[in-house]
């Protein structure tokens, strides 16, 4: 995926809120990578991007081989497995995305990733 004049996202986790996000800013014309370890999930994206890739393990390197570092924002819709979130958004961070936004279900999980540089939303809230 190449940088262009639009800004490109990448979606980690698609749930309810991953996936109606990932919808909404494919079809409003913007570049998106989605990743998710269900590949029905992944599978159905792919009328929307075709950058949907299917992980099991979210560590730094496999982030980096479907280029996640490439985007401009990156959201982690992660929010039942909090150390998945956790370490999913220190490795985004680490990997020098310049805005990451990580989904939180609790006030602790949410503390947790402001300390490590995400802005934190509550999307069940």
């Amino acid at each position: 995926m190449k940088k262009n004049a639009n800004s490109t996202f990448g979606i980690v986790g698609l749930g309810r809120f991953g996936t109606a996000l990932a919808i909404t800013l494919a079809e409003a014309g913007k570049e998106v990578i989605v990743v998710d370890q269900n590949e029905e999930k992944v599978k159905a994206m792919r009328q929307y991007t075709e950058y949907a890739f299917v992980c099991d393990n979210l560590s730094k390197a496999t982030l980096s081989e479907v280029g996640i570092q490439n985007c401009d924002t990156v959201i982690v819709c992660i929010g039942s497995r909090i150390d998945t979130s956790i370490l999913t958004t220190l490795n985004v961070v680490s990997l020098g995305v310049p805005h990451v936004i990580s989904k939180a279900t609790s006030q602790d999980q949410g503390a947790v990733l402001e300390k490590i540089g995400a802005e934190v939303v509550y999307p069940e809230r």
